[in-house]
């Protein structure tokens, strides 16, 4: 895919993320992207918890692997957290960094690990494989992870690093908008967006412009301009009008509960 047609759905994708009011993440929106400009031939999005275990998709849906989709998804459930060259590195380390196969250490995947995944997934023509976490610690793990023929040149890996850093933005954002305002109707939302609702909601648990930046990893600039959008959205003039007036539209939280008039929690 050329570069620039690429760098202009990076940029659709993540403008539309940011203001439309969603606790959803895009996941298959995601993978899609990332399909397309990595040339690969499936994308998965793995996850798990100590809840629910691991469990996946893998888009496109109609991708079969040569015969082999039904035998992916369970290998990745049952077998990958032994065998998998990448899951074991990430398992060793708790890394949330961009990784590929091929660049794995051979202390976290010897030659009989890294030769039974290449056999393996060369039969489902996908043995050079890239991860995206966005998230990974000891309670679980959100990653996305490409699958294609040839490993990935310096240059896509680069490309890699850029947008697991927008990436890792995204669900952030994401998982604090989800503990704000989860049951919310963005028909209420009026014309706040979900990055402006977040930065409301933090500040609303008492975070500075400060933490909050930190806790969406942007700039503290970037936090004052949205509260300033929310503001003249609000038809306020400070941070605690703008929560209230917030809480009082249903989009956000009180103490105890949602407002009155707001959606049920």
């Amino acid at each position: 895919m050329g570069s620039t047609r690429a760098e202009r759905e990076w940029l659709e994708l993540v403008s539309d993320a940011l203001a439309t009011p969603s606790p959803v993440f895009p996941e298959q929106r995601v993978a899609e992207q990332l399909r397309r400009t990595f040339g690969a031939r499936g994308v998965a999005f793995s996850q798990r918890s100590p809840a629910t275990g691991i469990a996946q998709e893998i888009w496109p849906l109609d991708e079969q692997f040569n015969g082999h989709r039904a035998e992916i998804h369970r290998w990745s459930i049952d077998e990958s957290p032994r065998a998998h060259p990448v899951l074991r590195f990430y398992l060793s380390t708790l890394q949330c960094t961009p990784q590929q196969v091929h660049d794995v250490p051979e202390r976290f995947a010897d030659r009989r690990v890294m030769g039974a995944w290449l056999e393996r997934a060369s039969g489902w023509g996908a043995p050079a494989n890239a991860a995206l976490p966005t998230y990974f610690a000891d309670d679980g793990h959100r990653a996305f992870v490409i699958a294609r023929v040839d490993p990935f040149r310096p240059g896509e890996l680069s490309l890699l690093a850029v947008l697991h850093g927008l990436l890792i933005g995204l669900d952030r954002q994401y998982t604090a908008f989800r503990r704000i305002a989860p049951g919310l109707d963005t028909a209420q939302a009026g014309r706040l967006t979900v990055r402006e609702l977040t930065v409301l909601g933090l500040v609303a648990e008492g975070l500075t412009a400060a933490a909050t930046a930190r806790r969406l990893a942007v700039a503290e600039t970037t936090v004052h301009k949205h509260l300033h959008n929310t503001y003249r959205k609000l038809g306020v003039r400070d941070r605690l009008s703008a929560v209230l007036r917030a809480q009082q539209m249903g989009v956000l939280r009180t103490q105890d509960g949602w407002a009155a008039d707001g959606p049920g929690y």
